[in-house]
């Protein structure tokens, strides 16, 4: 395991969900963090007035020079990049700007980290490259099989970031992360769905119901990236993160109406919420993560659920993206 200590990490797209846990997770152990973000869908509120050795860049990292004149002038020694387009419905309509941003950007990244001689660059990538899969718990050998257009965009990145380590030998490993849910949430997922619904009253209009997915609280995802940037795994290689359990959509809207005590729930199916493709069933086999990290979650779901209630009660009942997505909820 590396050391942090006394190093400088980027995280490109800090402002943005998982960035900004990563952020206050690394600030937690004294590493200096540069967070560099364009807010296209990260908030400054999400790292403003933390304590810690902090340097907030408002940056595009499409633009190469842009983001080299930041490593350099910040002397970053890691990235974590964390930059991408997420939200699957939106790249039903705009499957061009996927591309430009989860590949694109990832490819400047590439570039400038060969350049500025960065000492590992460590690429935030989906469970979605899997697809639809018939085996109960997936692994890092399970078929990539993506069934939508964000899924594509990100498996041609993770597959850049392998050749780039053939061809150039940049020092990048990938992570898949599983689905995570928390405070700040910065796009419309299912947990934030659900709460911003009950918020208004007892009736849910939700999709697929029996869809399950792997839930790890976002501070727990954090220090897994945390540890796998610091970890001995090969670079070039692949590893999962997620907490081995899944979910139901419905047992989540039980478990959060609970939670928020709204009485009488209702649970009605809306067809416009459905994907066009979707997928039953999504749980991580995390034995290769345990093996180079000894990470295992610390925050169980009902406890995770509770805080993130907590966070949105706490500011106001609001979640960034409500005022831009109104009408396009559909749960990742």
């Amino acid at each position: 395991m590396t050391n942090l200590n006394g190093s400088t990490v980027m995280v490109a797209g800090g402002a943005g969900f998982v960035g900004s846990a990563i952020v206050r997770e690394l600030l937690d152990l004294n590493v200096k963090v540069v967070c560099f973000d364009n807010y296209l869908h990260g908030v400054p509120t999400n790292v403003n007035q933390l304590n810690g050795d902090l340097t907030i860049v408002h940056g595009d990292a499409s633009n190469t020079h842009s983001l080299m004149e930041c490593l350099l002038s910040c002397n970053v020694d890691y990235i974590i990049n964390c930059i991408g387009d997420t939200f699957v419905p939106t790249a039903y309509e705009m499957p061009g700007r996927f591309f430009d941003i989860n590949l694109g950007v990832c490819l400047n990244i590439l570039k400038a980290a060969d350049i500025c001689k960065i000492k590992r660059v460590l690429y935030i990538s989906s469970t979605e490259v899997y697809g639809i899969t018939d085996v109960p718990l997936i692994d890092e050998s399970v078929a990539l099989d993506p069934v939508n257009t964000y899924a594509v965009s990100k498996l041609a990145a993770d597959r850049l970031c392998y050749t780039f380590h053939l061809e150039h030998q940049t020092p990048v490993v990938t992570a898949r992360i599983f689905n995570c849910y928390g405070p700040r949430e910065t796009e419309p997922y299912i947990v934030p769905e659900i709460i911003y619904q009950l918020n208004k009253g007892n009736t849910l209009k939700l999709g697929n119901i029996k869809a399950e997915r792997d839930f790890t609280y976002v501070h727990d995802t954090a220090k897994a990236l945390i540890a796998v940037l610091a970890s001995d795994i090969p670079n070039g290689e692949v590893v999962n993160v997620g907490s081995n359990v899944s979910y139901s959509v419905e047992w989540l809207a039980y478990k959060i109406a609970e939670i928020m005590e709204v009485d009488g729930l209702k649970l009605t199916i809306d067809q416009d919420r459905i994907r066009r493709l979707d997928i039953d069933r999504f749980r991580c086999d995390n034995t290769k993560l345990k093996q180079y990290t000894n990470w295992s979650p610390t925050v169980d779901i009902e406890d995770g659920l509770r805080k993130t209630v907590d966070w949105f009660r706490a500011n106001s009942c609001t979640w960034s993206w409500e005022s831009f997505v109104e009408g396009a909820r559909i749960y990742r």
